[in-house]
């Protein structure tokens, strides 16, 4: 095997759950180049890694011009395997128009991508797998039986701290506002409070509360978030990239849960790391008990004291 393309261009969680999966093709096959191809703005994630030869920028929104320029330059390569990871019209037609000797996608695939290449994995969407199961298939399809189910990722430029400085990381934003959890102030003020550890907040919006926190919203590349996670101690957040990041990395994840399930979208092996996963019986973030969540932080915390 030679040369792979990965067609999985967002979001960045869905990224990350995919590189955790590609990882254990490229240890099994090491001199196998893997191409990638990305949504403008999120190559610093393939950037973070050591192992993914080259990338192709998706620009999404830029018109059928742009996208059809980038098949004609994915058509310069040649693969012994394209994977359609994400599933969706625009990222099958990809596949189907790459050199490649064979195509697989998801076969739960929407939009009718499935008519473009050979399905892997369940075809059904409403069945109780996480996110990262149904990616695992693709290695059992390559003839990979047998590699860490831990699925860990080596992200990130810096080297790995064991002794991780004492640091929480908040991350209170999610793309979806339905996701977000509104007590995270009223949280970090108890944080400052109660623990002598440095307690920062991330994310892209910044604004004038958390001032008794170490702000670093909008102050990160992707590349520094990265790193900035696997130096830190604990990640409070809601479903959410950030948790997708630290659960890969191995970093504690203290994750808040409403209308999604974190049987699908939760850390990544559930059972690993003595992370806790937050849910809301309402399905409503605001229902999620502060009281809850402090408990579940002091137990992480005297964990790691």
């Amino acid at each position: 095997m030679n040369r792979i393309l990965i067609v999985k261009p967002s979001s960045l969680g869905d990224v990350v759950h995919a590189m955790r999966v590609v990882r254990q093709l490229k240890l099994k096959f090491p001199n196998c180049e893997i191409h990638w191809v990305i949504k403008n703005g999120l190559e610093g994630i393939l950037d973070s890694v050591q192992w993914i030869d080259r990338y192709f920028r998706f620009e999404r929104g830029k018109g059928l011009i742009s996208y059809l320029r980038l098949i004609l330059e994915i058509r310069k390569c040649e693969y012994d395997y394209c994977l359609d990871l994400q599933g969706l019209l625009r990222s099958s037609l990809i596949a189907k128009l790459s050199r490649s000797k064979i195509k697989l996608g998801r076969a739960d695939g929407r939009e009718c991508s499935t008519l473009f290449y050979r399905s892997v994995g369940c075809a059904s969407r409403k069945s109780e797998i996480h996110a990262i199961d149904r990616l695992t298939p693709f290695l059992h399809r390559l003839g990979i039986s047998e590699y860490d189910l831990n699925l860990p990722l080596d992200i990130g430029s810096c080297p790995l701290d064991k002794s991780k400085r004492k640091s929480i990381i908040l991350f209170p934003e999610s793309r979806r506002t339905e996701k977000i959890w509104p007590h995270f102030r009223e949280l970090a003020e108890w944080l400052n409070k109660t623990f002598d550890w440095d307690v920062y907040v991330a994310g892209n919006n910044k604004d004038d509360s958390f001032a008794e926190c170490k702000d670093l919203r909008g102050d990160l590349t992707l590349g520094q978030l990265i790193d900035f996670i696997r130096k830190s101690s604990i990640v409070v957040c809601n479903d959410s990239a950030p948790l997708h990041i630290a659960s890969a990395i191995g970093t504690k994840v203290i994750a808040l849960f409403g209308p999604t399930e974190p049987s699908k979208y939760g850390p990544y092996p559930s059972n690993e790391n003595g992370n806790f996963t937050i849910c809301s019986k309402s399905k409503k973030m605001a229902d999620i008990d502060i009281n809850e969540l402090k408990n579940a932080l002091t137990k992480t915390i005297n964990s790691i004291q």
